[in-house]
């Protein structure tokens, strides 16, 4: 069984916009190979949006690309499972799943300022 934190630090790491989230959820429900265009329909996003989330997601090994045309195709039986778990928290609490994605950047940002702090001897 996946813990609650690992799916939100998957949900940090892996996914890099509410965009995004909504991209692997769509592609994932209907597993068919999309373009582009299909997508900026369904989803009535840009089309930078929807290029910096399929970048997004490709990256992380959630879907693969051929010909032009987008399908989900989890890299490992491991992302498979994040990304099912992680479908399912977003259904039970969504904030905390949003809240994940958007404060990634602020979460990194604290580790490295930590790193730095002055400790009191």
């Amino acid at each position: 069984m996946i813990q609650e934190e690992d799916v939100l630090n998957f949900a940090a790491s892996s996914i890099a916009s509410i965009w995004a989230l909504e991209l692997l959820l769509l592609v994932r429900q209907d597993r068919r190979a999309w373009t582009s265009a299909e997508l900026m329909r369904q989803l009535r996003g840009s089309d930078v949006v929807i290029a910096q989330g399929l970048q997004r997601l490709r990256s992380a090994g959630l879907i693969t690309e051929d010909s032009g045309r987008f399908i989900y195709k989890p890299s490992s039986a491991e992302i498979e499972a994040l990304a099912t778990e992680l479908e399912n928290l977003y259904r039970l609490k969504p904030v905390a799943v949003v809240s994940a994605i958007a404060n990634a950047p602020q979460r990194k940002l604290q580790i490295l300022s930590d790193a730095f702090r002055l400790k009191k001897d």
